[in-house]
């Protein structure tokens, strides 16, 4: 059995191949946070570990998230210090795959970090990075919300959010 310490340095390397392959596009790497900072708004691409992750596994899942700067409460975290968690846009990778599952990884002893890794860096690189810079733009976002979607949102905040940009045109 592998060790929770040998376990991590697997997923570090999960984290750091991905922090690679989407460098080109702007995205730095903070701890399992890979985050771009333009136009005033903050696209993070977030390693969340399982608490269902044990001495023998670890479990994890991305999170896609848009922090937008107009929208940013002044007790709120700046855009370089944002989690997923209080984004404006929120999404779980799974989602933007065929199928549309809740999409957990998991690193074991008999797991090949390698080829987990290239499979986990491809599918961000192609999914996950180009979905969060799309709505970068805040055009983007208004026109996702004027179409009542809006993930991760309540409708209420959706609405909100939508009235609060429309208004600063």
């Amino acid at each position: 059995m592998k060790s929770r310490a040998v376990l991590d340095v697997a997923f570090g390397k999960v984290v750091g191949t991905t922090a690679e392959k989407v460098d080109k596009l702007g995205f730095h790497r903070q701890g399992s946070i890979l985050r771009v900072v333009r136009q005033d708004n903050a696209g993070i691409i977030e390693f969340q570990k399982s608490t269902k992750s044990t001495g023998d596994q670890i479990l994890f899942t991305v999170n896609l998230a848009v922090i937008c700067g107009a929208l940013l409460e002044p007790d709120q975290p700046s855009l370089e210090k944002a989690r997923s968690m209080g984004a404006h846009l929120r999404q779980r990778i799974g989602m933007l795959m065929p199928g549309r599952p809740d999409k957990w990884w998991e690193i074991s002893e008999a797991v090949a970090v390698g080829a987990l890794a290239a499979e986990v860096s491809e599918v961000i690189a192609t999914k996950g990075a180009p979905y969060v810079t799309r709505y970068l733009d805040v055009n983007e976002l208004v026109a996702l919300w004027e179409t009542g979607k809006s993930p991760g949102l309540t409708e209420t905040q959706r609405v909100r959010y939508l009235e609060k940009l429309k208004s600063r045109r």
